[in-house]
């Protein structure tokens, strides 16, 4: 018979983004996977595989579940700034606890490994694309209802967006507090928006 699992491997996972959101790829040893996880060495290695296999399956399993979030927002009704300013308010508020903040920066690990590593590079790729694409269905459901100026490329503008995103992680990690961030959501929404209504 086979036997069950004594950790939740969703739970571990968690961990994991935590522990090499806090010291990067380059700076996680595979002691600090043993203590931050809790699991066994063998366990790591029957369940997840190499340190860079964990790492790459908690970069998915983080940026799936923030692109699912991103992608019902985007479904949701409303207006387009108001549905911005959320998108952009959630990874604020992240980014702004000392907890949430250590998961979002395996973001930032995982942009400084995709250089040395073609399938990681490809994934984040893929789910950039996925965003921008996100962003750009709102935007022109949005110009056909009048919200956004018809001369707008909303290709482009979904492109800003979505980079947008990630940038406040690398500026976050680099030290940037929240209200700094907002500050800069506030230009953001200054060029979805440029009448400046629903900004404040």
């Amino acid at each position: 018979m086979a036997r069950t699992k004594a950790f939740d491997t969703n739970e571990v996972l968690h961990k994991a983004m935590k522990v090499f959101g806090s010291r990067g790829y380059e700076g996680t040893t595979l002691p600090d996977l043993l203590t931050g996880l809790g699991i066994a060495r063998q366990s790591l290695y029957d369940t997840y595989g190499t340190k860079r296999d964990l790492f790459v399956t908690a970069v998915k399993y983080y940026m799936d579940r923030k692109n699912r979030d991103l992608l019902e927002l985007m479904d949701q009704p409303g207006a387009v700034i108001d549905k911005v300013k959320l998108a952009f308010t959630a990874m604020i508020s992240a980014l702004a606890d000392p907890e949430l903040r250590r998961e979002c920066f395996i973001i930032s690990s995982a942009i400084e490994q995709a250089p040395h590593d073609e399938e990681l590079a490809a994934y984040i790729r893929s789910n950039t694309e996925q965003v921008e694409q996100a962003f750009y269905s709102m935007l022109e459901r949005g110009k056909e209802r009048g919200e956004i100026d018809p001369a707008t490329n909303t290709r482009e503008l979904a492109r800003f967006l979505a980079h947008e995103r990630i940038s406040l992680v690398v500026a976050a990690k680099m030290g940037m507090d929240e209200q700094d961030l907002l500050g800069i959501m506030k230009i953001v929404l200054s060029v979805v928006n440029p009448s400046g209504s629903h900004i404040e």
